[in-house]
């Protein structure tokens, strides 16, 4: 479950980088299945400053580092290289 939780924290940064609003929540009990938690991002009506965004991916590196993830195909579909938090850095479709 680890994993799981890190990747989904993932999806979420990724999404906030994109210039989404995001909750991540678990929308059916533990008891009933495993795979229980709703990545919802609505569109941000104001951007974020390049500080902020820039924050967002400093942590999506920290993390992607602490939990060994070298490649995300979302990230790579992005073109955010989470290796080295920058945009652009990504291989489109290479994972």
């Amino acid at each position: 479950r680890i994993a799981e939780a890190a990747t989904d924290s993932m999806r979420a940064l990724l999404l906030e980088i994109a210039g989404y609003d995001v909750k991540v929540f678990e929308f059916v009990g533990g008891e009933h299945t495993s795979k229980n938690v709703m990545v919802a991002a609505t569109r941000r009506e104001v951007d974020r400053t390049r500080e902020e965004t820039e924050g967002l991916r400093a942590r999506l590196v920290e993390l992607a580092g602490i939990h060994g993830v070298k490649k995300m195909r979302l990230a790579g579909w992005m073109e955010e290289d989470i290796s080295s938090g920058k945009k652009g850095g990504g291989r489109r479709g290479s994972e």
